[in-house]
């Protein structure tokens, strides 16, 4: 078993999940998770997910039936969350998901505290994949 304060390993053939501070630092988790409190910027990751690329910032703004500026504020949230990548071209900017970042912090973030656990007599807590 894992030494206290390390991952746990598991003889399973699962891979351990990363400890919360494995996953990212206070200040990145605060603002990806306030960037996915909003239904707004949610729809807006959902839109990009469903259109399996990028958009430009009006074809987004056209999905939503709030002021322009109301979407400009969205998309910086996101983009400065880390979320979206943000190409700029001759008149208009296009967004696309950043994958990779979503899934290093809020995907690692859910996967660690979302692994059940149960907790030997001697306090170790031991993860069950039982499905």
């Amino acid at each position: 078993m894992a030494n206290a304060g390390s991952a746990p390993e598991f003889s399973v053939g699962r891979i351990n999940p990363p400890t919360l501070a494995d996953v990212a630092d206070a200040d990145t988790l605060d603002r990806v998770f306030k960037a996915l409190a909003n239904e707004v910027r949610r729809g807006i990751l959902a839109a990009l997910h469903d259109q399996g690329g990028s958009l430009s910032s009006h074809a987004i703004a056209r999905r939503f039936a709030i002021p322009w500026q109301g979407i400009s504020r969205h998309l910086r949230i996101l983009t400065e969350a880390g979320l979206l990548d943000c190409d700029v071209r001759k008149n208009e900017r296009a967004y696309s998901l950043n994958r990779r970042h979503l899934q290093r912090v809020a995907g690692r973030w859910v996967m660690r505290v979302a692994t059940e656990g149960t907790r030997t007599g001697e306090g170790t807590l031991v993860f069950d994949f039982d499905e």
